[in-house]
């Protein structure tokens, strides 16, 4: 029994020997970074929700061992930790790993207290020894819900009062604000993009034209009919047919097409020369700088 006592002795003293080296290696190679605690330490009561966030610094290729964090839901003297999670990243051949650790009161008593959260160990693996680092504990007041001794807890409840109310007419007034902006900018883009007719004057000369023009796209044979649709709105517009040496006089009459009188002459010209002496383009060619003529002059028409 003597020489079995004498054994035993042997092999501790020899485990602690073998240990102590991954001890003082853990101080040079892991170190706590900051503690992060909650606000306050007093006035704790049940339910209440206390975080932590452990910043620790570990030399690579060193990882924090997941599967030796606390477990998330576990309880000890009335903490229960409700969640856990954490990050790493790299940095200068260190590994920064951040730890949260959210902890809820569950426990019950007459006077306050002092609670704590518990002490954590925490394990890294990947290098050529194991390492670990001990956050210590952090502790609190805690603070009952009823004081002790209380005879009557009827005697002693207090009147509850309804909320004031908010007056909220600022916000409606704001509202009906927003919503007529919204309905005029909405107004203002179907206004100045829109090719349908959604509203009564939206249904200029020139935006007639510029709807008939987009349906002889893909069409054969559609580009004297284009050339056309276009007379016919710079007709309709002048009140009689438009030549060529009345445009001065027309634009006199409608100021807001001078902006694109070189446009315009352009097309009398190329019209001219279109219909009646036989010098026309590309017909789809024609067709579409013809669209976007018309899609300025309709522009022009609605005055934007």
């Amino acid at each position: 029994m003597k020489h079995l006592m004498i054994k035993l002795m042997t092999l501790v003293s020899l485990f602690a020997s073998v240990a102590l080296p991954s001890v003082v290696a853990q101080a040079d190679q892991a170190k706590i970074v900051s503690i992060t605690n909650p606000n306050f330490s007093n006035g704790i009561q049940i339910g209440d929700l206390l975080n932590r966030t452990i910043v620790i610094e570990v030399d690579a290729p060193y990882q924090i061992s997941k599967m030796a964090l606390p477990m998330k839901g576990e309880v000890k003297n009335g903490i229960e930790l409700a969640d856990i999670s954490a990050s790493a990243k790299e940095k200068n051949s260190k590994n920064i790993i951040a730890i949260t650790l959210r902890y809820q009161v569950f426990t019950s008593a007459a006077k306050p207290v002092v609670m704590q959260l518990p002490e954590v160990l925490f394990a890294f693996t990947g290098g050529a020894k194991a390492l670990s680092i001990s956050v210590p504990v952090w502790r609190f007041w805690f603070s009952p819900l009823v004081a002790e001794g209380l005879s009557n807890a009827k005697e002693n409840l207090q009147p509850q009062f309804a909320p004031s109310l908010i007056n909220i007419k600022a916000h409606y007034a704001r509202f009906w604000l927003s919503l007529a902006l919204f309905m005029l900018g909405l107004i203002g883009l179907i206004y100045i993009n829109a090719d349908k007719r959604w509203l009564p004057f939206m249904n200029g000369e020139f935006a007639q034209a510029h709807r008939n023009l987009k349906k002889l796209v893909g069409k054969d044979a559609g580009e004297k009919q284009a050339w056309i649709y276009l007379h016919q709105a710079f007709n309709k517009l002048h009140g009689e047919n438009l030549f060529a040496h009345d445009l001065e006089l027309f634009l006199a009459n409608n100021a807001k097409f001078t902006i694109l009188r070189t446009e315009i002459l352009h097309f009398f010209e190329q019209s001219n020369a279109s219909l009646f002496a036989s010098q026309s383009q590309s017909g789809m060619h024609s067709i579409k700088a013809l669209i976007a003529l018309s899609k300025r002059l309709r522009d022009c028409e609605r005055g934007v």
